[in-house]
C-alpha cells in the first residue's frame, strides 16, 4: 500500500477525513467522519428464540457482554446467603468488594464459561446499612443490607 498524503480523503474503510483549504496564516481542519458498522438490536424474546445461535457483536476495545439477573439485591441484617445469574456466552469471574468483608463470593471461586449462578454470603450486620458489591467482569452487582438492631 503506498504511502497516505495529506490530501488522501480515506483514511480507513470506518474513518474518512476531508482536508480543508487553509487560510492565510492558519493552519487547515481537518474534519474526520466515523462511519461505524450498524448494531442489530434484539428484544428479549428474540435473543431467547435464537438460544444458543445468538452471539453478540463485540467490537475492538468493547467489553465482553455480561448480564447479571437481577442487578442488585437488598438482604435482613441477619447473616444469609443468595445468588444471581450470570447471562454471557464469555468467560467471567466473580470477585467481591476488598472495601466490604462481610460480602463474600462462595461460588464459583474459579473463571467460569456461559451462563451460571454466583452464591454469595452476608455475615450478619449489627451496625448501619451498608451497601457492597461483586464484580462480574465489568458489572456491578450491588448488596444492600438492612440495619442491625
Amino acid at each position: 500500500m503506498p504511502p497516505l498524503t495529506d490530501t488522501d480523503a480515506v483514511v480507513a474503510a470506518w474513518l474518512a477525513t476531508n482536508p480543508t483549504e487553509a487560510e492565510p496564516g492558519s493552519y487547515p481542519r481537518l474534519l474526520y467522519n466515523i462511519n461505524l458498522p450498524p448494531v442489530l438490536v434484539h428484544t428479549a424474546e428474540e435473543e431467547k428464540n435464537m438460544g444458543a445461535n445468538w452471539r453478540p457483536v463485540i467490537f475492538p476495545g468493547q467489553s465482553e457482554l455480561v448480564t447479571l439477573e437481577p442487578a442488585s439485591d437488598s438482604l435482613a441484617a441477619t447473616a444469609e446467603t443468595a445468588n444471581f445469574h450470570v447471562a454471557t456466552a464469555e468467560t467471567w469471574t466473580a470477585v467481591s468488594d476488598p472495601a466490604a468483608p462481610w460480602l463474600s463470593v462462595v461460588s464459583p471461586t474459579s473463571p467460569q464459561t456461559g451462563d451460571g449462578d454466583v452464591t454469595y454470603a452476608v455475615e450478619a450486620n449489627t451496625g448501619p446499612e451498608r451497601m457492597g458489591g461483586i464484580t462480574v467482569n465489568d458489572q456491578m452487582f450491588t448488596v444492600t443490607q438492612a440495619a442491625g438492631v
